[in-house]
């Protein structure tokens, strides 16, 4: 009865063994190939810079001092001689013994004794090398109360000179503040444009996943059905369309527009005493110029999707089963041959796995080139379209929420340091790579949490306003927002908390902020500087994130 539970079956105790060895033999493979080495943390050499690198950080330079010091000069030999003695010297009551008076090598240990200094005093060991412009720091001490020293410490090198060399005991006499250091004026600087890339970056990332999140939305999409014939007709249609308004914008308004620069830039300058306000409205008009072509494009290809739809939705009910059928599979076999030629042609433009080396170099050639499968395959589609009724409606709904849906994921699976990097390369070093890398993770990630929240609405409302006769966007607006706008409001902020915590990281290659100073500081090992940077963003990202939570605790 031991080897049997109560309901009978054995319990197979060997199965949990196997389980327990597997995980064992895991971890040990795990260990073995992460190289968990823990004699390296115990090395003095290691310890001493840890130690070293720790001091630094705990002394940020966030104030300018004005110090008055006085000095203690003591000799040194390196090497060491033959006889090896000892250093003493003493000057206006202050008396410093070093032993040995020399040092050979870095392990050597030296020893300095002393008296009559000021007691509690601060101060630190100084050694200019010989032939160098400044002084090294080398040790610090502190004095006892009773103005005894006592200090041991090696040197971090030697030089060796026929002459002795000097070591300066340097105490602090007085120390005052008299301002804020330029690295602390540097971080605040930096730490408000890290705060605006991130608001920035979320503003416009709000905008655009917002209309996007309805389509990535499932409970919405999947009633979205059409007749095959008005997707293609659309399909066919959306290049047709799209191309003329591209070209509309950019061979007609584009050019009146940057006409007027001259007139743009005088209004800029006329607004000097408020720069920022001209090279904001300078930008904003700048910005029409160069995406009213994808816009008017855009506009053009929605519009092809909608006409192509309401023609098919007409033909399919006004046409016989014959004529329909006709109807869908030419419009199948054109709508299936645009799409391959626009997608070889953008895999052939991306240059995908060296793509371009095979084919022709003009863009007519490669068009032509694209046809003849593209029909053939549009072909094969219109023929399989009869496997279905004339009148069939397809859920093309799902397939615009699935390409969204999935987009964001790709999106949100690339780092945004490496977004970062692109961009920089794009536009150069600065803020603008920062909020272009922000704002694209922003609209994956918004565009994500925003369709789910879409998803988890009460249909409710919904199935009520849709009795009364309203259309999709109707519901949306009276049934869907009162819903959601809580919620996305709460995601808004949030979004702008984390945005600042990434601009840090961002700023590390070129990105701008904060986080580029700090990479800057770190690199040249101004471990105090860095550590002003780090309390800057510590503190900001502790306001932002109770600020946010406060927000989110009174609209949710």
């Amino acid at each position: 009865m031991s080897d049997k539970k109560k309901n009978g079956r054995p319990r197979h105790w060997w199965k949990t063994a196997v389980i327990i060895f597997v995980i064992f033999l895991l971890y040990a493979y795990g260990l073995q190939v992460t190289k968990v080495n823990l004699e390296e943390p115990l090395e003095p050499k290691r310890q001493e810079n840890l130690v070293s690198l720790i001091r630094s950080l705990a002394r940020p330079h966030l104030f300018d001092y004005e110090t008055e010091t006085r000095s203690t000069a003591v000799s040194i030999h390196m090497p060491c001689p033959e006889d090896i003695k000892a250093s003493q010297v003493s000057i206006e009551g202050r008396s410093a013994l070093m032993v040995p008076n020399c040092a050979t090598t870095t392990q050597d240990r030296i020893s300095i004794t002393g008296d009559g200094f000021l007691p509690n005093a601060d101060g630190l060991i100084g050694w200019r090398p010989p032939g160098a412009d400044s002084t090294r720091r080398i040790g610090e001490f502190k004095v006892g109360p009773d103005g005894h020293l006592e200090i041991t410490f090696t040197m971090p090198d030697i030089r060796a000179t026929a002459e002795p060399q000097k070591l300066e005991l340097v105490e602090i006499v007085n120390r005052r503040i008299i301002g804020l250091s330029d690295t602390t004026m540097e971080a605040l600087d930096k730490i408000v444009e890290t705060v605006l890339m991130a608001l920035m970056a979320s503003t416009i990332g709000t905008l655009i996943s917002i209309p996007l999140s309805f389509i990535a939305a499932r409970n919405l999409m999947q009633n979205v059905k059409a007749p095959i014939s008005g997707i293609m007709s659309g399909v066919i249609l959306a290049p047709i369309i799209g191309g003329l308004g591209w070209w509309l914008a950019s061979g007609i308004v584009g050019p009146v527009l940057s006409e007027n620069s001259t007139a743009l830039a005088s209004l800029q300058a006329g607004l000097s005493p408020l720069g920022f306000v001209g090279n904001f409205i300078f930008v904003i008009i700048e910005l029409i110029i160069l995406t009213l072509p994808l816009v008017f494009g855009l506009i053009g290809a929605f519009t092809a999707l909608s006409v192509g739809g309401r023609f098919g939705q007409r033909m399919t009910m006004n046409l016989a089963d014959a004529p329909n059928r006709a109807l869908n599979i030419v419009t199948t076999v054109l709508g299936t041959a645009v799409l391959f030629i626009i997608l070889a042609y953008s895999l052939t433009w991306i240059n995908l796995l060296g793509i371009r080396e095979f084919m022709p170099e003009t863009t007519q050639a490669q068009l032509s080139m694209f046809t003849v499968p593209g029909l053939a395959l549009g072909i094969i589609a219109g023929l399989l379209t009869l496997r279905r009724p004339a009148r069939h409606h397809y859920p093309i709904g799902l397939l615009i929420y699935n390409i969204t849906r999935n987009t964001f994921n790709a999106l949100r699976s690339i780092e945004p340091l490496m977004m970062g990097f692109v961009f920089v390369v794009w536009v150069g070093l600065g803020p603008f790579a920062g909020i272009l890398a922000l704002t694209l993770h922003s609209v994956a990630d918004l565009g994500k949490l925003f369709s789910e929240e879409v998803e988890n609405i009460d249909e409710g409302p919904v199935e009520a306003v849709t009795a009364t006769g309203a259309n999709q966007v109707q519901s949306i607006v009276y049934a869907v927002v009162p819903q959601i706008t809580p919620h996305y409001i709460a995601y808004i902020f949030y979004r702008w908390d984390i945005n600042v915590r990434m601009s840090t990281i961002i700023g590390f290659v070129g990105g701008g902020g904060i986080g580029f100073v700090l990479n800057r500081t770190i690199n040249l090992t101004a471990y105090s500087q860095a550590s002003v940077m780090v309390i800057a963003i510590a503190v900001i990202v502790t306001v932002l994130d109770n600020i946010s939570s406060q927000i989110r605790s009174r609209i949710i």
